[in-house]
């Protein structure tokens, strides 16, 4: 059977077109939900559902909005125009920084993060009905909060406390009032003292007393939060939250001030250099002064402890010799003693030996006296005589002789010896009368 090449581009075409039906019917019917996605169904039967659980579900040839769980937007001072990254759609933001007045007049631009996680359930089926699409939800309620979050926390503190260490406590302002609402807060002003009282000058007369002029006084503004009658500061709630939405994380990258400021904090920042240059060099003739006062010091304990060493052997010799002396003393005082002890004793013997040879001489005075008493003395007298005898020969034989003799005379020799003879017996006479001693035999 032939088929003419009309038919058979006519059978051919049939399929294609039953595909491209089945094809529009199933989009028309189903769609796949993504991970991290929900999705706002309304179908063609008035029905309206939230689809969060990730595969294929129907739509009933409805509308089906696409939702991210969780929304990030973010400011930077620089947009990049050839930023193709899919997450900056309509499910995300990045917007130009916009600028903040901190209290004191003093505006800069904010680089900031904020990322917020959406309700589930009927929370999120009345942010969809209220808002119809991320973009509007973004635009017309992130971005508003988060610019007046921004400015309600700059309002708190002055750049110069900002930038003076009060970083951190910023980002914990922003996101605390974001989160929890911002805070009502009230301008005041309040006049106090600004310094030294100013003193007169223009009085020469007055000389250096010359008192003061003007209170001194200086106005300042400063905010505080408003608060209830249980000292809780008043908050003004956000509206997203109203809806369940949480703010996940949000963070301060960059505080941009205007260029007058900073010119004013390179002044500030050359001042600061110069002060702590100048510090340093203080520091620096303090750590002299204190190395000479050192060095002093060290030279002074050196001559103290010389001099204590010396004092030290000083005292020690001198010590040694009053230990040297009053052992010698001692020593001294213990010689003598003993030479006491001895002198006594030597005197205790001479004592005795006196005594001793007292009674002796007692007992032979005794006895002499008994025997001169028995004999009258005679031997003792007899002693004596014969004494007085012997010396008064030896005279005599030692008298000299004449040396001339005359011869022819008849009694020359003899006669010499005569008269020695009577001059013994005279002097024996006498002698013996001395002596009272009596020769005669007593019966």
């Amino acid at each position: 059977m032939l088929i003419s090449k009309g038919n058979l581009i006519k059978f051919g075409a049939a399929p294609l077109a039953l595909a491209a039906a089945g094809f529009i019917l199933f989009n028309g019917v189903f769609f796949y939900n993504e991970a991290g996605y929900m999705t706002h169904v309304r179908t063609i039967f008035g029905d309206e559902k939230i689809v969060d659980d990730v595969g294929y579900a129907t739509k009933w040839f409805g509308r089906a909005t696409t939702w991210k769980k969780a929304i990030s937007v973010q400011s930077v001072l620089v947009m990049d125009e050839n930023d193709n990254n899919p997450d900056n759609d309509a499910l995300g933001a990045t917007i130009e920084a916009f600028p903040i007045v901190f209290l004191g007049n003093v505006d800069a631009k904010v680089e900031s993060s904020a990322r917020f996680r959406l309700p589930g359930g009927e929370q999120f089926l009345k942010m969809a009905q209220e808002y119809r699409n991320p973009d509007n939800f973004i635009r017309t309620a992130l971005v508003p909060a988060i610019k007046e979050t921004l400015q309600a926390t700059a309002s708190l503190m002055t750049a110069d406390d900002y930038y003076a260490g009060a970083r951190s406590e910023f980002a914990a302002e922003f996101e605390n009032q974001l989160n929890d609402g911002l805070y009502l807060i009230k301008r005041k002003e309040v006049r106090g003292p600004r310094g030294a009282v100013p003193h007169q000058t223009a009085i020469l007369q007055a000389g250096t007393e010359q008192g003061s002029f003007g209170d001194n006084n200086a106005s300042q503004f400063v905010t505080e939060k408003v608060t209830d009658t249980k000292g809780i500061p008043v908050r003004k709630q956000q509206q997203f939250r109203k809806f369940g939405v949480e703010v996940v994380e949000a963070r301060i990258t960059n505080v941009d001030p205007n260029p007058q400021y900073k010119q004013r904090m390179v002044k500030v920042q050359q001042a600061l250099a110069e002060l702590a240059v100048a510090r340093q060099n203080r520091l620096k003739e303090e750590e002299e002064k204190l190395l000479v006062t050192a060095r002093g010091e060290k030279e002074v304990e050196a001559k103290r402890q010389e001099t204590l060493r010396d004092q030290i052997e000083r005292t020690t010799q001198a010590e040694t010799d009053k230990q040297l002396a009053v052992i010698n003393a001692e020593r001294e005082k213990q010689r003598a003693e003993i030479e006491k002890q001895t002198a006594e004793l030597l005197r205790d013997k001479a004592t005795v030996t006196a005594q001793a040879t007292k009674i002796t001489a007692d007992a032979e005075a005794y006895a002499r006296e008994a025997v001169i008493k028995a004999d009258g003395a005679l031997q003792p007298k007899l002693d004596a005589l014969i004494a007085i005898n012997k010396v008064w020969a030896e005279a005599a034989a030692q008298a000299p002789v004449p040396s001339v003799m005359m011869a022819g005379s008849p009694t020359g020799a003899s006669s010499r010896q005569d008269e020695i003879g009577q001059l013994m017996g005279v002097l024996a006479t006498k002698a013996a009368r001395d002596l009272a001693l009596d020769l005669k035999v007593k019966d």
